[in-house]
């Protein structure tokens, strides 16, 4: 029997949506599930789902604030998934995922070297919408799988929007043109102190940090993400670079 907690945040997300107004503060309102899905009946393997994210819920005009959601529904659950609203979205990402776990380790249950392995999946997918100056909105997609092994994967990526359009906005529209000697000095400065400790630099595969198009925009400066295997090792997990605002002035547009 499936156990299962679906919270919605307001009455009707999808009226939330299309109602939301120009002049009023921005806000958020979030989309939520958590549960479990057994593989089958008298076995203990299950597929753990996790979900929570914010969406845009109030302060931007309607269609900046449609285009944004649509966005972000891509970037949470896939691009098939886009044009959904997005608790439909969740629900058939939900659904999807539930039918992709049986199909893969059902017919495992019938070989008898595997029949008494676990065969148990994990999937968290987590949506945090922070804003800068009131200007930006940087949304971060974290999410973490488990589909048996020695260990799961972790990563990081955000996105950014312009709160008045919401059009996607990417490095070249940050930075000035030829940003990425410049950026690449201050990142690799910063390096050591975004590390647990300063002297795991002789465990990166690179000694120079390039920006990769990963960044979100906060009080405290631009931060780069590094996942899982990009520049390190798995075991120093995802890697956080934050370059304060005053060593960026003459990149900036």
């Amino acid at each position: 029997m499936m156990k299962k907690t679906f919270i919605l945040r307001a009455a009707a997300l999808g009226a939330a949506l299309s109602l939301a107004s120009c002049g009023g503060g921005f806000s958020t309102q979030e989309i939520s599930f958590r549960g479990s899905f057994a593989l089958t009946e008298g076995r203990e393997d299950s597929l753990k789902i996790d979900i929570s994210a914010e969406y845009p819920a109030a302060g931007l005009k309607e269609q900046a604030m449609l285009k944004m959601s649509s966005a972000i529904t891509e970037a949470l659950f896939g691009e098939e998934y886009a044009g959904m609203p997005p608790e439909t979205a969740m629900q058939a990402y939900r659904n999807d995922l539930t039918e992709e776990y049986r199909a893969e380790n059902l017919p495992m249950l019938d070989r008898e070297e595997l029949a008494g392995s676990m065969m148990s999946w994990e999937d968290m997918v987590a949506g945090e919408a922070d804003t800068w100056e009131g200007k930006t909105l940087s949304y971060t997609v974290s999410r973490y799988s488990y589909r048996g092994g020695a260990h799961g994967m972790s990563s990081e990526t955000s996105y950014n929007f312009d709160m008045k359009s919401g059009e996607a906005i990417g490095e070249c529209d940050f930075f000035r043109e030829g940003y990425e000697a410049r950026l690449t000095k201050l990142l690799s400065a910063h390096l050591p102190e975004s590390l647990e400790s300063p002297a795991d630099t002789s465990m990166m595969f690179l000694r120079e940090i390039g920006p990769n198009g990963n960044f979100r925009l906060s009080d405290d400066g631009v931060t780069y993400i590094y996942n899982q295997y990009e520049i390190a090792p798995y075991s120093m997990g995802v890697i956080r670079i934050t370059i304060p605002w005053d060593e960026l002035d003459g990149i900036l547009r």
